[in-house]
């Protein structure tokens, strides 16, 4: 059910012109340099409690309700995160959709073929909110496929069919917490990548760089590790692929890969695809391992990486011959990760901030917010399947700006005013869940704490009893008066308009 004019064309805008990486120079605005990776013992400087309890599941997941962090406190956190990875390596795949299968029908008219791109794209808009769904359902492990969407990126303004999205996003599923040199043997090859960044127009005799020089900048190593001979010596080595418009499929043929001798990175051979992803872990896995480590870190604790933790990780990373899984659980089970210095650190996406409002109000999103979410997206800057450009969202303070903000505020009154049979935030039941909902600065101060990531101003805090009260004296409030339930709803409101909602 769609309220907006978002068409396929409006999609294919989505991509930017890509600003070339540059070399940065490292910045002391690091965080959390009294803590390291050794795993979180809770203790009086670091107490496990609800600001870190939220922490866990506004990370590792996409938000939760508050009764979710109250349980969460009687567990013991390194259990729970052990628990939740595990949760993720054992989840099965979802059910695949009906058309996954289904080709352009090229041989039946015009009228069938545009029926067929119509459909196409409703599609795809219908398996992003699909995805979404699974973000609730099986969260760490589609946490980890988001980062990998933007690691790994493709845009489906580009290769179009929905088939090709939901064999990419199953590869990325597969690959998420497993070995990533396997990753990357998988990635090259697939579909959406092939024709995203023209592997499949890469022949002999006429190469096409575009998947060779990403591979090394943005997939496996990052600037300044490579020279252009050796982007041009690989791109040779990764020929041979086509494109079959009709079975949707992509075709490796060895009269248009390229058999001469290449050599970069200091060997010479006639190299074919495995073999070069071979070379380029053999000669880079230094290099391999801080890049990759300091893009998780990035994404789950903060976009200024702190070397320290970076080189810990990447000594896990080789030790473990390039499995994901004992650096993902190393780090997040780390002191590190519960530093009070990264709690509240990062800025929300706009799929944070989307999912984790639904979360926290307890009540499941009916059609009609669903038909509105691929709009939602669209606009905050975080169109699922479609990055920006190869480099993928840049995130952090880039989520925020004078556009996104009053969207984002316009979502927060859709969620908490919009009501229908099937879809109804209750805020009564919402203020029961707290300690005292009869205490007008008690509640204020619960329903704070339990949905804003930071400590407030001291200020804000202290005014935060009067906007729940909305003019009323404090004796007259009374969670059973009728008022009050639109005094909370307002309340919720704003706090979700403060600049500290932002936050996680």
């Amino acid at each position: 059910m769609f309220e907006y004019d978002l068409s396929h064309e409006k999609v294919k805008q989505i991509h930017q012109p890509r600003e070339r990486a540059k070399a940065k120079t490292p910045t002391p605005k690091a965080k959390g340099f009294s803590t390291t990776l050794s795993e979180y013992i809770p203790s009086e400087s670091i107490p496990w409690n609800k600001k870190r309890a939220s922490h866990v599941l506004k990370r590792l997941s996409f938000g939760a309700h508050f009764t979710e962090i109250d349980a969460l406190l009687s567990v013991n956190p390194t259990q729970y995160i052990n628990q939740l990875i595990d949760d993720a390596l054992n989840a099965g795949m979802p059910a695949a959709p009906n058309w996954i299968h289904l080709t352009p029908p090229w041989n039946s008219g015009e009228e069938a073929i545009l029926q067929y791109f119509e459909d196409n794209y409703f599609r795809y808009i219908d398996y992003q909110t699909e995805w979404t769904d699974l973000m609730k359902q099986v969260p760490f492990r589609e946490k980890m496929v988001l980062f990998w969407h933007n690691h790994f990126v493709t845009e489906i303004g580009k290769y179009e069919h929905a088939p090709l999205a939901y064999r990419y996003l199953t590869t990325l599923r597969t690959h998420a917490l497993g070995n990533f040199k396997d990753f990357v043997y998988a990635i090259g090859l697939e579909d959406a990548m092939l024709f995203y960044l023209d592997g499949v127009e890469n022949h002999a005799g006429n190469p096409n760089e575009n998947y060779a020089r990403e591979l090394l900048e943005l997939f496996t190593m990052g600037i300044g590790n490579y020279t252009e001979t050796d982007i041009r010596e690989i791109a040779r080595a990764l020929t041979g692929h086509w494109f079959n418009y009709g079975t949707l499929r992509s075709v490796f043929d060895s009269g248009l890969y390229d058999g001469g001798t290449k050599e970069f990175f200091g060997r010479r051979g006639q190299f074919n695809y495995n073999q070069t992803i071979d070379i380029i872990f053999e000669e880079r896995a230094n290099e391999i391992a801080q890049f990759i480590c300091t893009k998780i870190y990035k994404f789950f604790v903060h976009d200024i990486p702190n070397q320290a933790i970076i080189d810990g990780m990447a000594q896990t990373f080789l030790a473990n011959n390039f499995e994901i899984e004992p650096v993902i659980r190393q780090l997040l089970k780390s002191e590190h990760f519960f530093d009070s210095e990264i709690l509240g650190a990062k800025i929300k996406s706009p799929i944070d901030y989307l999912i984790g409002m639904q979360l926290e109000t307890g009540v499941e999103v009916n059609g009609a917010i669903k038909g509105w979410q691929s709009w939602w997206l669209y606009v905050l800057g975080q169109f699922l399947l479609s990055p920006v450009n190869v480099a993928g969202w840049p995130g952090h303070r880039s989520w925020i700006s004078t556009t996104t903000l009053p969207e984002r505020w316009d979502m927060t009154l859709a969620n908490i005013y919009y009501g229908d049979d099937d879809y109804r935030v209750d805020p009564i039941a919402i203020a029961n869940g707290m300690s005292n909902p009869n205490d007008p600065n008690q509640l204020a101060q619960d329903l704070a704490e339990y949905m804003i990531s930071v400590d407030l101003p001291e200020q804000d805090l202290n005014e935060l009893a009067s906007v729940l009260l909305a003019g009323i004296p404090d004796y007259e409030w009374n969670i059973n008066n009728g008022g009050a339930e639109w005094r909370i709803r307002n309340f919720l409101v704003h706090l979700r308009q403060l600049p500290e909602y932002q936050l996680m």
